[in-house]
């Protein structure tokens, strides 16, 4: 931990002091199910992502178990929906997960998967050598999940050459001036603007990779944080951004933002608050080593 996360540390919970923070561990462990996982909201029925980030965060090791009794025997986490099956979970329930054969799998899992090749299409151009990853199996790959899987593997996986590939993605993909949307740039001849959420998304996964484009993408979260500043999730993600990427100038005023943010939300939000936890205290280092 940095001498700044050392400030932003208190003694007893390993997250900034403050009502705000501590209310949110308050409903995060109010949150946990039966089983040991967490659903979107407290009582809904437990789903990867949200058990990952809350594992993240609080080092949850009942939330970290639930993950790997749930994983999927290709290794991939997600929930189906019909015919949707989602992936996107995967890349953090890798970081969740100790050291074993069910984080491996994870990890293997993340070096296969694909987005589809679209071919190219001058209505939405990118370049089709960066295929990423989806957020479901089979379709087109998008930023956040890209962000994730490189979360994973550059810390488990350092020597993968899909690591390359997401970087290159994340390159391609950013908007322009800077910061990210979902999962392109310009469609329809329409330049698409990025978002608070996105951008700090993808600067986690992309910390370190590519010192100019992530000076970039910083740039650009900066004014994009104060411009969405009514939301935990896009507060808390673009903070916890700017203490991985070592931009103090910007941590104090968006963690007192977030700490006000809890103050007053009565929306349980188990994924914001997770990433909240995550933003504020020690559940920062165990995403990005």
């Amino acid at each position: 931990m940095s001498g700044a996360d050392v400030l932003l540390a208190a003694p007893r919970t390993g997250i900034v002091a403050g009502m705000g923070p501590e209310l949110v561990l308050e409903r995060l462990r109010g949150a946990r199910n039966a089983d040991g996982g967490y659903g979107p909201s407290p009582g809904a029925p437990s789903e990867p992502e949200p058990t990952a980030l809350v594992a993240i965060a609080l080092a949850d090791k009942g939330a970290a178990r639930w993950l790997t009794a749930h994983q999927r025997a290709d290794g991939s986490f997600g929930v189906v929906d019909g015919p949707v099956r989602d992936e996107a979970a995967t890349g953090l329930a890798a970081v969740a997960m100790p050291a074993g054969p069910a984080r491996e799998r994870a990890l293997d899992r993340l070096e296969v998967v694909r987005g589809r090749r679209i071919g190219f299409n001058p209505a939405v151009p990118h370049d089709d050598r960066y295929r990423g990853w989806p957020w479901t199996d089979g379709t087109f790959g998008w930023v956040e999940p890209t962000a994730r899987a490189l979360l994973a593997l550059r810390r488990f996986r350092p020597r993968s050459p899909r690591i390359a590939e997401g970087v290159a993605l994340l390159r391609d993909r950013r908007s322009v001036g800077g910061g990210w949307n979902y999962g392109n740039r310009v469609v329809l001849g329409v330049e698409l603007p990025p978002f608070a959420h996105t951008t700090a998304v993808a600067l986690l996964g992309l910390r370190g990779l590519d010192p100019p484009l992530e000076a970039e993408g910083l740039r650009a979260l900066a004014r994009l944080w104060r411009e969405e500043d009514g939301g935990v999730l896009s507060v808390a993600t673009a903070l916890a951004a700017f203490r991985a990427s070592g931009w103090h100038d910007e941590v104090a005023s968006a963690r007192a933002r977030l700490s006000a943010l809890l103050d007053r939300s009565e929306l349980q939000d188990t994924v914001a608050d997770a990433w909240a936890a995550i933003a504020l205290g020690p559940g920062l280092e165990r995403l990005v080593g």
